[in-house]
């Protein structure tokens, strides 16, 4: 629920952004992805601070390097949603300031999953593979007699 808050929070950042960049370059595809940049670094303080508070790490290296990963995620992510704002604004003529916010929402649940696992929580420590669970057949005879262990037990 805070990662769709700050999402929302991001998508107003990025609209914000979009208009100033829009009167600096006057150039809807430039400005969308300067407008992407400035949310994103946004969104991304804003989730490590409020969204993932226990995993904030402690020191300057690994913000930056975090922030790296953001970014590289964030790729795939710009890539889904400026395609989606394209479509809306070129193909069926939505005003530039609507298609940016529908575009931002296509890529806001691949965002998640992705950043969920590969940006905010940091690696497990142990490199040990978990033993699988042994499943049973619920149809299988027993392989031990319930009726001796229960006698056994109760004497």
């Amino acid at each position: 629920m805070r990662f769709a808050m700050i999402g929302g929070i991001g998508i107003l950042i990025n609209d914000l952004a979009l208009a100033a960049f829009m009167l600096l370059f006057h150039l809807y595809p430039v400005a969308y992805v300067f407008a992407f940049a400035v949310s994103n670094g946004a969104n991304f303080v804003l989730n490590q601070l409020i969204t993932y508070p226990e995993y904030r790490p402690h020191r300057v290296s690994i913000w930056l390097y975090r922030l790296l990963k953001a970014e590289a995620t964030s790729v795939s992510a710009l890539v889904i949603s400026f395609s989606v704002a394209l479509i809306f604004h070129y193909v069926f003529h939505m005003n530039e300031y609507l298609s940016n916010p529908i575009g931002l929402c296509f890529s806001f649940v691949y965002k998640y999953l992705v950043s969920d696992r590969f940006v905010y929580r940091p690696r497990p420590t142990s490199s040990a593979v978990p033993e699988p669970e042994l499943v049973t057949d619920p149809l299988a005879p027993p392989t031990v007699d319930e009726d001796a262990a229960t006698h056994s037990a109760a004497d």
